[in-house]
């Protein structure tokens, strides 16, 4: 007699187990939140870079006395380099905040 009291009340605890697992089972069926982005087109920088001189000098003595200075200079000219004509960003945005409030006087 002791083994069937002993398994009702095993059964007892399972069930009461096993219907508070399916109480907490979620059933609304919900989708992911995807926060609405604001996608926003970024002009790149631009980049001067300006205009070098590279100089070398080279003196030359002759056997005669004659010393001749001859100097060379490369010139390179500035440029401007460009990326990309713009770079996109995917911003969050912002919702819009609404406050509200209210004064409330009483006369006595």
């Amino acid at each position: 007699m002791k083994a069937s009291i002993k398994n009702v009340v095993i059964a007892g605890f399972v069930s009461i187990a096993a219907a508070a697992l399916i109480g907490c089972a979620d059933t609304d069926t919900t989708e992911a939140y995807n926060p609405p982005v604001e996608v926003v087109h970024v002009p790149t920088a631009v980049t001067n870079v300006p205009p070098t001189t590279n100089s070398t000098t080279v003196t030359t003595q002759y056997g005669n006395g004659t010393v001749e200075k001859q100097t060379t200079t490369d010139y390179n000219p500035g440029y401007t380099s460009l990326g990309p004509p713009y770079r996109t960003t995917v911003v969050p945005a912002v919702p819009a905040t609404t406050t509200t409030s209210s004064t409330t006087v009483t006369d006595y």
